[in-house]
């Protein structure tokens, strides 16, 4: 049997209409738009167009539901420009999703105005209709997929995914409904082989909110997590540190490749980035050393483009990086 090789990404396929503003303003308020740019969003095309210029000869597959309209016609044509099999993606009777972000200019910092469109009716069906070779299924940004977080339906998705000898990677969104973490995800981990989250949804699922986030601090909640059950590895991250332990009782802590704010061009898609370099790297089995520092270094160049991937560098420019920072 031929070895299972390459990434598919399961969850919200949307386009981002990304505003550079030059400030937030306060209700009733009024800032000023210098430039508009149409892109992908969503943790499933970041990640899969991220690996296109990582590696363009790892397999890569999405899976999701657009609409009948020009948004999803535009994600179609710019998946099959990074060489990315659509033949899972679904068109489904709604709008496709879409994410209005606002960049400020003197920030970088994002605010985002999500809807949620034909995503909302995206189902376990559609996933069980899924065959496919790869290694890693990637299901992204979980709490925004309103179908599939019904626990007995998702932990029986989740199998028979397994089951098929797919591996099962996910991670989340800090979304404003903290008890999704306790009552959805938490169930669900003992069926999930690996984890990768920030630090504020790493919180939610350890109750641990009141603490900061330590470079102690996330390895306490990475173990916590990781004793709920997850199969493999949780890697928790934040701006300055990641962490990551696994089954074998590695725990690991690595800084990141710090960029000052007044260089940041944006934030947007930093920790998709991010997320790239650790499947990356899960998916070819390196050290978990090895793992986050993919993670930081696409996270850095990612810090330097207005969209979600314009930043992404090939791995032999990431590894070069890398070796430059040692």
């Amino acid at each position: 049997m031929q070895a299972r090789n390459g990434i598919l990404a399961i969850g919200n396929l949307l386009v981002d209409r990304t505003l550079l503003i030059s400030d937030y303003p306060q209700e009733s308020m009024l800032a000023t738009i210098s430039k508009v740019e149409l892109h992908c969003g969503g943790g499933c095309t970041n990640i899969l167009f991220n690996l296109a210029k990582l590696d363009p000869d790892l397999p890569r597959f999405l899976a999701g539901a657009i609409g009948k309209d020009s948004e999803g016609q535009f994600i179609l044509r710019q998946a099959q420009q990074h060489d990315v099999n659509v033949d899972n993606v679904v068109e489904l009777d709604l709008p496709t999703s879409f994410t209005d972000v606002m960049i400020n200019s003197h920030t970088g910092d994002r605010t985002f105005f999500h809807y949620v469109g034909a995503m909302a009716q995206y189902q376990a069906e559609h996933i069980l209709q899924i065959h496919h070779p790869a290694k890693i299924a990637h299901i992204a940004y979980l709490p925004l997929l309103p179908q599939l977080l019904d626990v007995a339906q998702l932990k029986n998705t989740l199998t028979q995914l397994h089951q098929q000898g797919l591996l099962i990677s996910i991670d989340l969104v800090s979304v404003s409904d903290k008890h999704i973490f306790i009552q959805q995800i938490q169930p669900i981990l003992p069926f999930v082989d690996y984890v990768i989250i920030n630090d504020v949804e790493a919180k939610w699922l350890t109750d641990c909110e009141h603490l900061a986030s330590t470079p102690e601090v996330l390895q306490q909640m990475a173990a916590q997590i990781m004793a709920q059950g997850v199969r493999d590895t949780v890697i928790v991250h934040e701006p300055k540190w990641a962490v990551a332990t696994n089954k074998q009782g590695e725990q690991i802590g690595v800084p990141s490749y710090w960029v000052e704010k007044k260089h940041v061009i944006s934030t947007l898609g930093a920790g998709d980035a991010f997320c790239t370099g650790v499947l990356y790297g899960l998916h070819h089995h390196l050290p978990l050393v090895e793992v986050l520092k993919l993670g930081h270094g696409l996270a850095y160049f990612n810090l330097f483009s207005m969209s979600a991937t314009g930043g992404a560098v090939s791995y032999e420019t990431l590894q070069s990086f890398i070796a430059a920072q040692t």
